[in-house]
């Protein structure tokens, strides 16, 4: 039986020991070369001078796994050596934004690539082997954050979910650029601006709004109390009412080819085949200024029942 072991000395060196028996007799040579060193010895005890063997082979150095740690070792030592390019200057000594986004955007690249290279070395792949993606990186400079986004592409579901936030919430553009300043993750106020605009021309296409005017001795007739002086126009709003009208409107046709569809798919459905529609129009009153106001008419789908309580079952 032939026996192959390594030791540490306390000089920091590897001991390579070969042991076997014949007969009774228990052998054992050693050397502090190599592993090639210990197997000539043996050859010699042995006397088997002119045989030629691989001390890797013989000590096992030539397994899969250590093979590949001998071949990634150096790797691993050259790429811990980092080099600093001392032509840049400390981030904190940059005063323009500008130079420090670049300075962000640089680093971001850089970071993708390694980090890209680690995704495919881990096999962090999906079940097509299809590697992650990488959407984002959070940086943290003193009290700024700062959030380099990989992904340029948006999802317009998420998009118009923020639109939907705002409005709903009566969230102004101002309001909303401060918050977005706070929390880095946060789509960009005018990002979120333009999705608006195109959601209003998208609904102008579908459901156009038109203007119309008054009859001018009607819409200047003043509504007075006893007591109250005739007004002009206090905010000194100038208004040309022949091109933006003094009145809007929206067909009620139009509406109820857009909405007819969305009650029959609802769950469980509203209308059904040969129902009856049955609208009630109503109107409200809103005062918009000093001694100016305006009536808003709507109108709502009586098959709802209860629901047409609700402001969001009001249809204008």
């Amino acid at each position: 039986m032939l026996c192959c072991e390594t030791k540490y000395t306390l000089a920091n060196k590897v001991l390579y020991t070969i042991t076997w028996k014949e007969r009774r007799a228990e052998w054992m040579v050693s050397s502090e070369r190599s592993a090639s060193g210990a197997v000539n010895e043996f050859l010699k005890k042995t006397n088997r001078k002119k045989s030629q063997i691989s001390g890797v082979h013989v000590f096992g150095f030539d397994i899969k796994i250590l093979h590949q740690l001998r071949i990634e070792q150096p790797r691993e030592l050259s790429t811990d050596k980092i080099t600093i390019d001392k032509r840049k200057r400390p981030l904190n000594e940059i005063q323009s934004l500008s130079q420090q986004n670049k300075r962000y955007a640089s680093f971001g690249r850089d970071a993708y690539k390694k980090v890209k290279n680690l995704i495919l070395k881990h096999r962090m792949v999906s079940e097509s082997e299809e590697p992650i993606c990488i959407r984002s990186m959070e940086l943290e400079n003193g009290n700024n954050i700062i959030n380099i986004k990989y992904n340029s592409l948006l999802d317009l579901t998420r998009l118009d979910a923020y639109v939907r936030v705002c409005d709903e919430t009566l969230l102004s553009r101002d309001g909303y650029r401060r918050l977005a300043t706070i929390e880095a993750r946060l789509i960009r106020e005018y990002q979120v601006a333009h999705r608006r605009i195109e959601i209003t021309k998208l609904i102008n296409n579908q459901i156009n709004i038109g203007t119309f005017n008054l009859d001018k001795g009607l819409d200047q007739q003043s509504i007075l109390d006893d007591n109250d002086e005739p007004q002009g126009n206090p905010d000194g709003i100038i208004v040309d009412e022949q091109e933006v009208g003094n009145g809007v409107y929206r067909s009620v046709r139009t509406l109820l080819q857009t909405l007819i569809p969305i009650w029959n798919k609802s769950v469980p459905p509203i209308l059904q085949s040969g129902d009856t529609i049955n609208l009630k129009l109503s109107g409200d009153g809103r005062n918009v200024g000093h001694k100016q106001n305006h009536v808003m008419l709507t109108f709502c789908l009586l098959n709802e029942k209860d629901e047409v309580l609700k402001p969001d079952y009001q249809y204008w």
